[in-house]
């Protein structure tokens, strides 16, 4: 099945302040049983560890193709390659 990830802000709020102390994956393929998958000090990491995410359970027997929709569409490869 291919799975749904959402990155989200781990924040506080402090002194009317929200701080972001970092970046954290959402597995909200179930939005109802939303589970966070991992936590990452930026948020570029965590978007790509979401993309990784949802491009590795694409390529499990019966799940629909990853749609790439976060990336440009004029590159066919776009989306497909992650470094190792």
């Amino acid at each position: 099945m291919t799975r749904v990830a959402r990155v989200e802000p781990i924040s506080q709020k402090r002194d009317n302040k929200l701080i972001i102390s970092g970046w954290r994956v959402i597995d909200v393929t179930e939005p109802s049983e939303p589970q966070e998958i991992s936590q990452h000090e930026t948020e570029p990491q965590a978007i790509d560890a979401a993309r990784r995410f949802e491009a590795k359970t694409a390529e499990e027997l019966g799940s629909d193709p990853d749609d790439a929709q976060d990336y440009d569409a004029s590159d066919e490869q776009a989306g497909k390659r992650f470094p190792g």
